[in-house]
C-alpha cells in the first residue's frame, strides 16, 4: 500500500470501530469508466459465480473496512503503525476505510455478498495514490487519530513501498489490499478476489502488482503467479514488492 505521496503519472499510490462511516468524497463522482472498468465487470461476473464476488456498495462499505482491519491487525504494516494491540483495534478500521474509500472512487473494491472478504484495486492508468487524493478521502486526519509519532513512521513505511512501486513498468494492476474476516479464513474468498483481479489483467495484457510483509502472504501470492522483485527493510520489517506477468 501506497500514501500520502507526490503524485507520478502512470503510477499507483491502510480508523475507531463500530461508527466509523465510509464513504466517497462528499459531493464527488465517481471517475467515468474505462474500457478496464468495463473489462473487469465482465470477468469479475464469471469468476466471482463460486463465491458470489461482486462490487462492493455504497451500503457496505463500513463492513468492507472492518474486514479489511480484522484481516490487517497484526500485519507488519500496522504494526508498524502501532504496536500496542488496543491502538491497532481503535485506528485500523479508520485507516481501512480511507482506503475503501479511495479504492470506490477512482478504482474497484470487491467482496463477497455479506464483505466478509474485501479487495481493493486500482487499474491502469489510476495507480497513483496521491497526497491529493488521500486528503479528500480524510487521511488528513491521521496525526489526530493516530499521533504524530505514528504517523511519521507510516509515512516512513509508505515511502520505502514507492520505492518498491517503481520497479514496475508500464500499465498495470495495482492490489492494494485483500483480506478476509479470521470466521471466514481458509474458504478460499481471498484467493478468489486475487484470481478476479489477475484473471482481468491477463485479459488486458497487463501484469499485476502487490507489496506484502509476511512470509505467508509471499508463499499465497507466489502460488498465484507472483514473484518477488524488489524488497524494503523498515522498522525491523521486510516489505516485498511482487509483481506477476500476465498470462
Amino acid at each position: 500500500m501506497r500514501l500520502l505521496r507526490p503524485t507520478r503519472p502512470g503510477r499507483g499510490g491502510p480508523s475507531g470501530p463500530g461508527d466509523v462511516p465510509v464513504s466517497v468524497a462528499a459531493g464527488a463522482a465517481p471517475c467515468a469508466p474505462t474500457d478496464a472498468d468495463t473489462a473487469a465487470a465482465a470477468i469479475l461476473a464469471v469468476m466471482g459465480e463460486a463465491h458470489q464476488i461482486s462490487p462492493i456498495r455504497p451500503e457496505q462499505a463500513t463492513a468492507a473496512a472492518h474486514t479489511l482491519a480484522d484481516a490487517f491487525r497484526d500485519d507488519p504494516l500496522l504494526l508498524i503503525l502501532a504496536r500496542d494491540q488496543e491502538a491497532r483495534r481503535r485506528v485500523a478500521p479508520w485507516l481501512m476505510g480511507r482506503l475503501v474509500a479511495h479504492g470506490m472512487r477512482w478504482g474497484h473494491v470487491e467482496g463477497n455478498e455479506d464483505a466478509s472478504a474485501a479487495a481493493v484495486w486500482l487499474p491502469p492508468g489510476r495507480t497513483t495514490v496521491s497526497a491529493s487524493r488521500m486528503l479528500r478521502v480524510g487521511m488528513g486526519a491521521m496525526p489526530f487519530k493516530a499521533g504524530l509519532g505514528a504517523t511519521k513512521r507510516f509515512v516512513a513505511a509508505m515511502s520505502a513501498t514507492e520505492r518498491l512501486h517503481e520497479s514496475v513498468e508500464g500499465p498495470h494492476w495495482y492490489l492494494v489490499a485483500v483480506g478476509t474476516r479470521p470466521a471466514r479464513q481458509g474458504q478460499g474468498l481471498g484467493g478468489a478476489l486475487v484470481e478476479a483481479g489477475t484473471a482481468r489483467a491477463d485479459d488486458a495484457g497487463v501484469p499485476c502488482y502487490l507489496e506484502t510483509a509476511t512470509d505467508k502472504n509471499v508463499a499465497f501470492y507466489s502460488r498465484r503467479g507472483f514473484d518477488v522483485v524488489s524488497e524494503a527493510e523498515v522498522e525491523g520489517f521486510s516489505i516485498r514488492g511482487m509483481v506477476r506477468p500476465p498470462r
